[in-house]
């Protein structure tokens, strides 16, 4: 078995770099831009109040139905 020595290519740093310019910009637009005043930023309270709204709401219906059905 032969090994040769591997190369570096100055393209895959480079294209590395710019990859990480990319992300990094990239996520400074999600914290600072419009992003940042979605919905997706916003509280989850609503959502858990929803939640447990409608878990109430399908217990209730089944204690009603085991209670019509028995």
């Amino acid at each position: 078995m032969t090994t040769s020595p591997a190369e570096l290519v100055s393209d895959l740093t480079d294209s590395g770099l710019q990859l990480n310019i990319d992300l990094a910009a990239q996520i400074n637009e999600m914290v600072s831009g419009a992003h940042a005043s979605s919905e997706c930023w916003q509280s989850g309270r609503l959502m858990l109040l929803e939640g447990a709204i409608w878990s109430a709401f399908g217990a209730a219906l089944w204690v009603a139905t085991l209670y019509l059905f028995s």
